[in-house]
């Protein structure tokens, strides 16, 4: 019986409001949820090689997240 990558790697968790992130390197997937009662629940997962076989994928949303930023970054300033 083969094991899920989450089971065979500990991955580093990020939370931030009522949701999470985590990477697990070695599988190459990147796990997107919410905490509810303690508990992650995944709603998505971002492969690394399918993100990397589009030409478009991963350069919008490095794009996004810069642009995320500088939005973040200006409310900041308000």
């Amino acid at each position: 019986m083969t094991k899920k990558y989450w089971e065979n790697e500990t991955p580093e968790t990020i939370e931030f409001g009522n949701s999470f992130m985590r990477c697990f390197d070695k599988a190459g997937k990147l796990q997107f949820g919410i905490k509810l009662n303690g508990n992650f629940i995944v709603k998505y997962v971002i492969d690394r090689k399918e993100l990397f076989a589009d030409d478009q994928a991963a350069s919008y949303l490095r794009g996004l997240i810069d642009d995320w930023e500088e939005m973040a970054e200006g409310q900041q300033d308000d």
